[in-house]
């Protein structure tokens, strides 16, 4: 009979630890288990060896109580080794759940049954048994209910994380120290009021929980207003950059047509002299105009040419040294948006400085796509370049636009001034 009692308590903590991967699951992973289901079964065999062993100490304390929710983290982390952060939280609220089921059907039983549940929380028993099942078939219940309401995905800020994980540590101690103060006194009226309070705090969890996914759905849709907001404006100076290109074509083909006419009438005269001094005046012409930079990249080469061609004008003289790589991870758009907004910014900046010029510089270099652009700028400089309409040159849209692409990508932004310059670098992985 004890080898039964053993198995059953093996049994159990198997569900429990699975269940903890199952919950994890919903949220640390976008896809289904898959073949991560084999390495959940294999953890929660080891991770429910471990408790037994535990239990055969003491089948409860809080000690092992301690343990057993490292053990649940450090499962996680073998299995999903992503979101370390994440994992803590998402442990502790499964913990709140699992330790409010067993003590609310511990203290439930002991109602029906006429025990007590300090008898069915530390002696194997029948009881014990009949208790695990309706525990177990309780937790399993809970979870695969919440894995059909949550979606896969969401953001969560580094805030409500800690504010989550305080709150379940101290809803743990508190569903302890309930249990400990109340132990053995076999009070029905408290063992009512105690199962009451371990369904509140089931369910308070779970909306806390949920008020804070809702509140990462929120964030994530502004997040995509604004990338949308941003794709739009980016689409707007396209166009308008497209209208100037053709309004170029335009005067281009006006211009041939005026230089045939012009050929025509001198070769009218047969004045052969004055038709090569004109070849000879358009053959240097063309030669400038035909400069085109390439970088390898057709798009980043529009942006750079065009926004060249618009510096120039200005009077600033542009300096490109650029070669963007044939396998390239950062996506066209965003390598667009990050050069439009840099090089904006530093045309800006220098519109008015004497002898003002830009240098860029794109290349590869160790795995990483960096981008950096100098130019001169002799005037003050904010190093936490906020939105103010007296710093155009480093507007707070273009700036934060360029920082939500470097994180998306995990890599590096950084802009400083050094004597009458102004270096923005940009580090993205490209591996």
């Amino acid at each position: 009979m004890n080898e039964f009692f053993w198995i059953m308590e093996y049994v159990a903590s198997f569900i429990e630890i699975s269940m903890c991967c199952v919950f994890c699951s919903i949220f640390l992973t976008k896809e289904k288990l898959g073949e991560k289901r084999y390495l959940l079964i294999l953890w929660s065999g080891v991770g429910s060896l471990l408790t037994i062993i535990l239990n055969r100490i003491d089948i409860f304390s809080y000690i092992n109580s301690i343990l057993f929710i490292f053990i649940l983290f450090l499962i996680q982390i073998l299995i999903y080794r992503i979101k370390i952060a994440l994992s803590i939280l998402l442990t502790l609220i499964y913990a709140v759940i699992l330790t409010a089921v067993d003590f609310m059907t511990a203290y439930f039983t002991a109602l029906i049954l006429d025990s007590e549940a300090g008898y069915l929380l530390n002696v194997q028993s029948l009881q014990r048994v009949a208790c695990i099942l309706l525990s177990k078939s309780l937790l399993v219940f809970i979870i695969i209910t919440l894995s059909r309401i949550f979606k896969k995905t969401f953001i969560l800020m580094k805030k409500y994380v800690v504010i989550m994980c305080s709150y379940s540590i101290f809803l743990l101690i508190s569903l302890f120290v309930m249990v400990e103060l109340n132990m053995g006194k076999g009070n029905t009226k408290i063992e009512i009021l105690l199962t009451t309070f371990f369904v509140t705090s089931i369910v308070v969890e779970l909306f806390m929980f949920y008020f804070v996914i809702k509140t990462g759905e929120s964030y994530e849709q502004e997040q995509k207003a604004g990338l949308i907001e941003m794709k739009n404006r980016m689409l707007q100076k396209s166009l308008d950059e497209t209208e100037q290109a053709f309004k170029l074509w335009r005067s281009s083909v006006h211009d041939y047509k005026n230089n045939v006419i012009a050929l025509m009438q001198l070769a009218d005269d047969g004045n052969i002299e004055e038709i090569r001094k004109y070849l000879s005046r358009e053959n240097e012409l063309i030669d400038r105009k035909m400069f085109y930079i390439k970088t390898g990249n057709s798009i980043v080469d529009t942006i750079v040419n065009t926004k060249q061609n618009l510096a120039e004008k200005r009077g600033i003289t542009f300096v490109v040294n650029a070669a963007i790589p044939e396998r390239c991870n950062v996506s066209e758009l965003d390598l667009a948006n990050i050069l439009g907004n840099l090089i904006d910014n530093a045309i800006e900046a220098s519109v008015n400085e004497d002898e003002a010029y830009i240098d860029l510089t794109i290349k590869e270099e160790k795995m990483f796509l960096v981008m950096k652009i100098v130019n001169k700028y002799s005037g003050e400089f904010s190093k936490k370049l906020e939105t103010t309409k007296s710093k155009k040159m480093f507007h707070g849209i273009g700036i934060g636009s360029i920082k939500s692409i470097v994180d998306k990508y995990g890599g590096e932004f950084s802009i400083k001034k050094q004597g009458d310059e102004v270096i923005a670098k940009i580090l993205l992985p490209n591996f």
